[in-house]
């Protein structure tokens, strides 16, 4: 199965998109259902979806470009600034002296010339790598582009159509499961869509704390690093780490004191997130207490890794679901 899984990625990953838009728009949706049919209801919602994530992407996109642009132009600076703390280093260093004496070796200080060069043309392409290259960006783009056309194209069905397969399912089980079966699918759809709403918040949370931290550190694109750490944030183990190192070799560029703090209050920010902000946002949106989230967290990384963490407080919020209906609102329905 997991095998299966692996060779139709390609397909999952639109899937698991249009999932997520269609848990984001649902309440929405549902709401404007109401007041007009239900495929008016979801084209707008998707209008102001569309909208919305368009005009991120049109004021972002243009600083994103302005910013590197930017980065390359300060990039030999950037490295002469890095060579001379590290030739200081090496000229004052008693390490660097008790090296050479047992080795009767002198080390020789950095050429930020010769580095700046190296680095410069090291983004010229050769004759050879570049079919190789080009043959791996455009199976990726394809890849981008079919999960950008196809996720919200599923999302679209998946909210037109998600009572009638509800319902489908339900009409095959026996009498006696389909109230229950309604209850449980019902429960679920509330907790996936509102834990979906949960982690985006924690994400713009995330990055507008690292984004001022950046801004108070003075560290250059503090906007930048701060979008790409909040967009990270939703990657489960990996993406709080993986924000934090373009921030930090950008201070370091700067110097290594700047790079440090960048380290320190960024790990702070992930144990604010991990031990206050997830904890409470989702006892708010999913109903589970904020000490059974730190536990589960902690559990199901340490049984299944970055997977356990990805799938420990849905996974949780839904079982917790099912057991009050079960243990309690059952009892109370039938005691009626």
């Amino acid at each position: 199965f997991l095998y299966l899984l692996y060779r139709i990625r390609i397909a999952i990953i639109p899937l698991i998109l249009a999932i997520g838009i269609a848990y984001l728009l649902g309440p929405f949706v549902a709401w404007m259902s109401k007041k007009m049919k239900r495929g008016f209801a979801i084209l707008i919602a998707y209008i102001i979806f569309t909208g919305f994530f368009f005009a991120i992407f049109f004021f972002t996109i243009p600083m994103i470009i302005d910013q590197f642009n930017i980065f390359i132009t300060k990039l030999p600076l950037y490295i002469k600034n890095l060579t001379e703390m590290i030739n200081n280093f090496i000229e004052k260093s008693a390490i660097v002296s008790a090296i050479e004496s047992a080795t009767n070796k002198e080390v020789l200080p950095l050429d930020s010339n010769a580095i700046s060069t190296y680095v410069i043309n090291s983004f010229n392409l050769t004759s050879s790598s570049i079919i190789q290259n080009a043959t791996v960006f455009t199976r990726s783009f394809i890849n981008i582009v079919i999960t950008i056309i196809i996720g919200p194209l599923l999302g679209i069905y998946i909210l037109k159509d998600s009572e009638k397969l509800k319902n489908l399912f339900i009409r095959v089980l026996p009498p006696r499961l389909k109230c229950q079966a309604s209850n449980i699918i019902e429960r679920i759809n509330n907790v996936g869509g509102r834990y979906i709403r949960a982690q985006i918040l924690v994400s713009i949370i995330v990055g507008i704390l690292c984004t001022l931290i950046l801004v108070i550190l003075k560290v250059d694109f503090a906007v930048l690093l701060g979008f790409i750490a909040g967009i990270l944030n939703l990657v489960p183990f990996l993406g709080p780490v993986l924000g934090a190192i373009p921030a930090a070799l950008t201070a370091l560029f700067i110097s290594p004191l700047k790079a440090l703090l960048v380290v320190l209050l960024f790990i702070a920010v992930q144990q604010l997130d991990n031990y206050v902000i997830s904890p409470n946002i989702m006892k708010y949106q999913v109903g589970v207490h904020p000490a059974i989230i730190i536990f589960v967290l902690i559990a199901g990384g340490a049984l299944l890794g970055p997977w356990g963490l990805l799938i420990a407080v849905p996974t949780t919020a839904v079982l917790q679901s099912v057991l009050k209906y079960y243990l309690l609102e059952r009892k109370n329905i039938r005691s009626r």
